[in-house]
């Protein structure tokens, strides 16, 4: 049961974390993004889960490999920032690569565990309630004057949270 509500926050907390990306400078659509976030994850996240259900893999060394790729995502993010565009430029697909990559493990980690294909279902509520929850948070740290500067480092402060939390 524990780890069942540990997945959940996970879930939870990388869809802040893909949100506040998203936020941080919207050169898009937001309906437009977040529909196609929203079917990147579960497409992503329901494949990771299909397989990890046919597959075996040690759990320590699962974790550490998605604390990799946090914190590689984090790096990566962190270098293709731009003050024009954002984290996720027009023409950005390995942006959606990574996305796809990070969503997989996640999934992949979901399927080892045993949690049931319906639980996507689930996941994709928490994953969209993150997302809007971290678009009011970003919205609030943008327009309070004193952490304005602030806002397009929090994204990736939360994916080396990421990492650091699934190393714990």
């Amino acid at each position: 049961m524990l780890e069942f509500f540990t997945l959940v926050f996970f879930m939870l907390l990388a869809g802040i974390a893909v949100g506040s990306l998203l936020m941080a400078k919207m050169i898009f659509s937001w309906h437009i993004v977040l529909t196609v976030t929203g079917l990147v994850y579960f497409f992503c996240v329901w494949t990771g889960m299909l397989m990890g259900s046919w597959l075996w893999f040690p759990d320590p060394l699962l974790k550490g490999l998605i604390s990799l790729i946090a914190v590689v995502m984090a790096v990566f993010f962190f270098r293709t920032y731009h003050p024009s565009t954002g984290y996720i430029p027009a023409h950005g697909l390995y942006h959606w690569g990574a996305f796809a990559m990070f969503f997989f493990f996640l999934g992949f980690e979901s399927g080892i565990a045993g949690v049931s294909m319906w639980f996507i279902l689930l996941y994709t509520l928490v994953f969209s309630g993150g997302i809007l929850a971290s678009a009011w948070i970003m919205w609030k740290l943008k327009n309070a004057s004193e952490f304005r500067f602030l806002t397009q480092y929090v994204p990736i402060l939360l994916f080396v949270f990421i990492a650091v939390l699934k190393l714990v």
